[in-house]
């Protein structure tokens, strides 16, 4: 059960998504909280893939360092942030 506070989080983070044209993605090991508010959730290939295949000018990628660096080059010129 999330509590008033995470939903205020929550409620932040996509309405920031929107104005940013940002999407989330996150791999399988990331925490439930962190793959609830992800665009995507997948391993490795997918989410390179995902990014790969979209218009977001930020992407954030929570997951495994050197398939995120892999993905970077395929985004070079939006924005693209790691969370590990």
């Amino acid at each position: 059960m999330k509590n008033q506070s995470s939903e205020k989080y929550i409620t932040e983070i996509q309405r920031m998504k929107v104005e940013k044209n940002a999407i989330i993605l996150a791999h399988y090991y990331q925490t439930s909280d962190i793959q609830d508010i992800a665009d995507f959730v997948g391993d490795s290939l997918a989410l390179s893939q995902k990014a790969a295949a979209n218009n977001a000018d930020i992407i954030l990628f929570a997951g495994v360092k050197f398939m995120a660096e892999t993905a970077k080059f395929s985004h070079l010129k939006r924005g693209f942030y790691f969370l590990i």
